[in-house]
């Protein structure tokens, strides 16, 4: 029990046929997300005594009597007074207590009423200059994506003001808006939705809650951001639909890579082509646990329908043409991976094809993402957003990234802000649908090993249920 040596005589083992057996700590449920966060139960038959289970008859116990914490209680400290607390657990010389009990509000404080969710920030340093058509913009999720390039981008797009950050967890709301100089935090999400000077609602929370706080945003009268993807299911996509047609209010989604300079500079080169493209894409995603949050059908949606929707999009994007029908096929997850080592065909409405070929079992060092574009008498391959090689009237030219990498997140709140002015979003909701339903025919093609079309194979894809996974990718 515990994290001890764990130095095994092999030879005695061996010779007595000898079981070893580590006890995890709470008992079967503990660091098993499906138990932990979703709330499924294990079967009584089946594990009998669970975390849970242990936890409930630990708490019997003490209402009982039958076990008793005070005594172990060595020593008492107020609040108050926690440092000489945590100096008596580190003091070497006298006899270490058993257990140090803290004590909270010994002294009834008033209380004005219900706990502040939502607390006033004051900005580190200079914030953002202001100008005359600035967006201020209400935040949703403060995770490490938002924080580590989302917000930063914000930040260097030119009259994007951020205006207050929600997220579950207060602190990370707190330090986030701090550092981008949101005037407030809070972990109530209507305080966003509710805010008079907030113009547009970033949605930049778990891909489950999209659809949703998209629909409230909404109905709240405010322009949308949503970090890729729009939602998960077929039925969400015809909700979003639906508010968005009855709204003036403009909504994009993160798909980034559209407008990134070198991407720009890719599609231009095929201006003026009168026939259909052919395009291939690499992402070499690299492995992400079984485990992880984005694999749960529920929460994350798999890595097709959570990623493989910038692709799509880019693709469309060069092409100037929607998806409409799509095959897809994977190789067997191995019980290493989960669905995510396959090749996408995609058929767009001019006749263009596209193959996005997406694996978890390739190696970093290669590089993530590659895309290449003939068409016309014209070739192109863009490199990892870094560098760019356009191929006409036998010449190459070749162009890089003013920056190290530049997949097009900053340009894209620029040119979010610029389509508010204009009362246009940079991608039509029909691209955004078309992406998206796309996925949802990728997926469906896994299971049934045909080809799907983009329009139909959406209407069919309710919400999954946990552990669901494509048929022969198990």
């Amino acid at each position: 029990v515990g994290a001890v040596g764990m130095d095994i005589p092999r030879r005695t083992f061996y010779e007595k046929e000898l079981d070893f057996k580590i006890s995890r700590s709470y008992g079967p449920g503990r660091y098993d997300p499906t138990y932990e966060e979703q709330g499924v139960d294990y079967p009584p038959r089946y594990v009998r005594w669970t975390q849970g289970r242990n936890l409930g008859a630990f708490l019997q116990l003490a209402a009982e009597g039958t076990v008793r914490a005070e005594p172990l209680v060595s020593h008492t400290f107020p609040i108050e007074r926690a440092e000489e607390a945590y100096a008596l657990l580190s003091d070497q010389d006298g006899e270490p207590p058993l257990a140090v009990l803290l004590e909270y509000g010994t002294e009834e404080a008033p209380r004005s009423g219900a706990l502040d969710r939502t607390v006033p920030v004051a900005g580190q340093g200079a914030g953002p200059k202001v100008r005359r058509d600035s967006v201020r913009v209400g935040v949703l999720g403060a995770g490490r994506f938002a924080t580590n390039t989302l917000l930063p981008a914000m930040a260097k797009a030119d009259g994007v003001i951020v205006q207050g950050i929600a997220s579950a967890g207060g602190v990370s709301a707190q330090h986030a808006a701090s550092r981008f100089h949101g005037k407030f935090a809070t972990t109530d999400v209507d305080e966003v939705l509710n805010d008079g000077n907030v113009d547009v609602v970033a949605v930049l929370t778990r891909h489950d809650l999209h659809a949703r706080q998209v629909l409230a945003a909404l109905e709240a009268g405010k322009h949308v951001f949503c970090e890729k993807p729009l939602c998960l299911t077929g039925d969400e996509v015809d909700a979003v639909r639906v508010a968005q047609g009855a709204s003036d209010r403009l909504l994009l989604v993160g798909f980034n890579r559209r407008f990134s300079p070198l991407g720009i500079e890719l599609k231009k080169h095929f201006d003026g082509v009168d026939e259909p493209l052919s395009l291939h894409y690499r992402a070499n995603a690299g492995f992400i646990p079984p485990e992880h949050w984005v694999h749960d059908p529920v929460v994350g949606g798999g890595r097709v329908i959570g990623e493989a929707c910038h692709f799509i999009d880019f693709m469309s994007f060069v092409t100037g043409s929607l998806p409409v029908q799509v095959h897809a096929a994977g190789l067997p997850d191995s019980g290493r991976y989960r669905g995510d080592n396959l090749s996408i065909s995609i058929e767009f409405a001019d006749g263009s094809v596209g193959t996005l070929q997406y694996v978890a079992n390739g190696d970093g060092a290669l590089g993530k993402e590659r895309c290449e574009v003939f068409g016309g008498g014209r070739a192109a391959v863009l490199d990892d957003y870094r560098s760019l090689e356009l191929v006409a009237g036998g010449k190459v030219r070749k162009s890089k990234s003013r920056l190290k990498q530049d997949k097009g997140h900053t340009d894209e709140w620029r040119a979010f802000r610029k389509g508010l002015q204009a009362g246009e979003s940079p991608i039509s909701f029909a691209s955004l649908e078309a992406t998206t339903r796309a996925t949802f025919a990728a997926e469906a093609s896994l299971k049934t090993g045909g080809v799907v079309s983009v329009a139909t194979a959406s209407r069919s894809h309710p919400k999954p249920t946990t552990g669901e996974s494509p048929e022969g990718s198990s």
